[in-house]
């Protein structure tokens, strides 16, 4: 049957020896039917963020491309799609008229598309053959699938194996191969920009000599990179660069040296590259490792002027001669000013756990990896924001702050998107720029996004989508620049589910979370109260008392930062110079939160306590793990420690 099907859709003659090795699979490695009816596995929203965030500041790039191949192609009835390494979809984008249809087929985000899952198809059989492939409609192995084509195009890590996978679908289209072709070839093209940043950011601290055998080609996607260490040794290959030399496997080529690959001695090759600098310098390939051409022009780029490795040993001085070529910083790896950089430093304080996530951010943000902000209420979502704007590398353009549960849903967007004079009944007679247009070059920071209207949040992800904005009432959209910020204090996975926050939307504003900690989980308190109250510090008991001091810190703040910046303030001024006292804290319910957890326990209803006995335990497991936290001071690691738990 499998045989029957292949030979009726013969579309692409050359990938027919890959799809029916996958149909053999499917049948005897995966145990498929193709004729069973499929239900198709979505992934938990859990593994497509880890998926997200493993792919770093990369998946912002793999985003792009996403929207650029769809620009391309749209109002073609296609799809554009960006999975992880096993198949998973975890970026999407198609005409909103069609998104339905798309779903229907099971192609929307966190879906499963392994071969293992699914049979034979664009995205599954090439990431298993770590090739270009396009499946034509009946070419799947699953009948349900008859309808689709699909051409798939791997991303390559440093070593070969895949990292993610670009691919475009289309439902019941009948395209030519013309067609096919030239959406292939545009695929190949993104995923060779990805695998190529990929590698050259993976090894931004060596050297690596680029190379192509046309000297006008050197620079180009086409080009073989090839990175070399401190000794001239070859650590790393790309896929172009295995063409070039016609090597099958990496292993062929890493750990020789430099004068291996290519006839020349080690410190003449380098001081030839470093000679012509930015003119590809031609160079001889040696015959073990010979291509289709022996002659190839290369050009040596030097690694970032930080880096331990900036000498090749032992041509150190070949590779000092002549002019080096000048290396442009990127904007992320620009180095940050002592006064910028101390921005967020000073605001997360001693907390270890919050200083990390600092140092992520700031790497992330810099990168234009959109930051979803959550935590407690009272916890500084906006103030975090703010220093973080501060300590990047936009410290010096606006910072626009939106409290999208502040305002009327009549107004949001306006307020949001600006509008032209005469746009609505009781616009300005001048019109108004919108506060995501005032931000441009920026930073825009989203807070409480998780109250914004299902139809604003429908206009801000078209804005997103197509970093452009348009006025109400104007018909020309003007282009963005900025870096967007989310804050929320709701679990915005859960108003997915109920259908109250897009899904789409969560994953534009989701690049990566920062969950702030609660006050109370943080191991800092004694800092931040020196810092509310300068020249006052809580280990003093001229300044507080020994019972305040035990109160602050057995409380649970359930106002987090807010809350004791308040209570702190209004107790200095109580006590004026005198050491502050019990009666100087204005906390509500003060006995019964400094008491710990037993006290909670006995203040349970009984019909509460004696539903089940696993209730009983829970409750029993909560109030020791909290008591362990308070006698801890909510230090996390240390209660585990000693719980014997993660």
């Amino acid at each position: 049957m499998a045989q029957l099907n292949l030979s009726r859709a013969g579309h692409l003659l050359r990938d027919q020896k890959t799809i029916s090795a996958s149909w053999d699979r499917c049948l005897n490695q995966h145990g498929l039917d193709q004729w069973s009816r499929r239900h198709e596995t979505v992934v938990r929203r859990e593994r497509v963020r880890d998926s997200i965030e493993s792919l770093g500041p990369l998946f912002s790039a793999c985003r792009s491309q996403v929207h650029h191949i769809f620009q391309n192609i749209v109002g073609s009835g296609h799809a554009v799609i960006l999975t992880d390494k096993s198949g998973t979809i975890i970026e999407f984008e198609v005409q909103s008229a069609l998104e339905a249809l798309f779903r229907q087929s099971g192609l929307r985000r966190g879906a499963d598309w392994s071969e293992s899952r699914e049979g034979t198809n664009g995205i599954g059989t090439a990431i298993a053959e770590k090739k270009s492939l396009t499946v034509y409609r009946d070419q799947h192995f699953h009948n349900d699938h008859a309808s689709l084509t699909c051409t798939g195009t791997p991303v390559f890590d440093v070593t070969g194996d895949v990292l993610a996978l670009f691919d475009v679908s289309s439902i019941g289209r009948k395209d030519d191969p013309e067609i096919l072709a030239h959406t292939r070839a545009l695929l190949e093209m993104s995923a060779r920009l990805i695998t190529r940043r990929n590698f050259q950011d993976h090894f931004s601290e060596q050297w690596i000599l680029r190379f192509h055998r046309d000297a006008e080609r050197v620079g180009l996607l086409e080009e073989g990179l090839l990175a070399l260490d401190q000794n001239g040794r070859v650590i790393g290959a790309d896929e172009q660069a295995m063409a070039h030399l016609s090597l099958k496997d990496r292993g062929d080529v890493i750990g020789v040296g430099i004068d291996q690959v290519f006839d020349a001695d080690r410190d003449q090759l380098a001081e030839q590259l470093a000679k012509e600098g930015r003119m590809p310098a031609r160079l001889d390939v040696s015959q073990q490792y010979l291509a289709a051409e022996r002659d190839m022009y290369a050009r040596l780029v030097e690694p970032k002027p930080a880096s331990q490795h900036s000498r090749l040993h032992p041509v150190r001085r070949s590779f000092q001669v002549g002019v080096r070529p000048q290396r442009r910083i990127p904007e992320a790896k620009r180095p940050q000013s002592q006064s910028t950089s101390s921005a967020l430093m000073k605001l997360v304080g001693n907390d270890a756990y919050l200083s990390d996530l600092a140092d992520k951010a700031v790497k992330l943000f810099n990168h234009d990896v959109p930051l979803l902000i959550s935590g407690e209420t009272g916890v500084g979502k906006d103030s975090f924001a703010r220093a973080l704007h501060e300590s990047s590398v936009r410290s010096k353009q606006p910072f626009v702050a939106v409290n999208c549960g502040a305002l009327p849903e009549n107004l949001l967007e306006g307020e949001l998107f600006g509008y032209k004079p005469g746009a609505f009944t009781g616009a300005q007679a001048s019109g108004f720029k919108g506060q995501i247009l005032a931000a441009n070059g920026g930073t825009l920071l989203l807070d409480e996004i998780g109250d914004m209207p299902l139809s604003a949040q429908t206009r801000l992800l078209q804005v997103l989508e197509r970093r452009q904005v348009t006025p109400l009432g104007s018909s020309t959209g003007v282009d963005l620049d900025i870096r967007l910020l989310a804050a929320t204090h709701q679990p915005l996975e859960v108003l997915c589910r109920k259908g109250l926050f897009r899904e789409d939307l969560y994953y534009r504003i989701c690049g990566f979370t920062l969950n702030l900690p609660s006050l109370r989980e943080r191991t800092d308190l004694e800092h931040l109260v020196s810092k509310f109250l300068p020249g006052r510090s809580l280990a003093n008991p001229d300044h507080f008392s020994e019972d305040v001091r035990r109160l602050l810190l057995g409380y649970g703040w359930p106002g987090n930062i807010r809350q004791l910046k308040h209570v702190l303030t209004t107790a200095a001024i109580l006590a004026e110079e005198a050491p502050i006292d019990v009666a100087h804290l204005q906390i509500s319910d003060l006995e019964t939160c400094s008491k710990g957890p037993e006290v909670h326990a006995m203040a349970q209803s009984s019909d509460e306590v004696s539903t089940t006995a696993l209730l009983d335990f829970s409750h029993h497991e909560k109030a020791m793990i909290e008591d362990v936290l308070s006698r801890n001071r909510w230090n996390v690691s240390r209660s585990a420690t000693q719980l014997g738990v993660s």
